[in-house]
């Protein structure tokens, strides 16, 4: 018979063979995080009434005056940089970020519905099993 660490010793060369192959070891993140992003969103299909007044809250912000004036002022730092150094790759920045900001939330909070996570959840796993070779 083996000793426990014998076994061990084993067992951790066999992973490390294992995960050293780098479609293996894609394959194993994206099933790592689709198990656990469907975790969450069975959580938080659940019972999200107590966290309700927060969300709004943000999303209000974010679409209201401070969005506004969050956007307002990157745009000034993003012309006035763009003036100065005569790249425009700052304002790009700037403007997908108020992009973001203005329309980021409402997309998340469809994509992590109760009813459409599961589907965004299976697309990224099937399409990263195809791109890692597992499929």
């Amino acid at each position: 018979m083996q000793s426990t660490a014998m076994r061990n010793s084993l067992f951790m060369e066999k992973m490390n063979g294992l995960l050293s192959n780098k479609k293996v070891a894609i394959a194993a993140v994206v099933m790592l995080v689709t198990a656990l992003s469907m975790l969450v969103m069975a959580h938080a299909g659940t019972g999200g009434s107590s966290f309700k007044s927060v969300a709004t809250r943000i999303e209000g912000w974010a679409q209201g005056d401070l969005g506004l004036a969050i956007v307002a002022g990157g745009l000034i730092f993003g012309v006035a940089s763009m003036v100065f150094t005569g790249r425009g790759t700052v304002l790009a920045i700037v403007v997908g970020g108020a992009v973001a900001l203005y329309y980021g939330i409402p997309v998340l909070v469809s994509i992590f519905a109760a009813t459409g996570g599961n589907s965004v959840a299976k697309t990224l796993v099937v399409h990263g099993a195809h791109m890692a070779g597992v499929l």
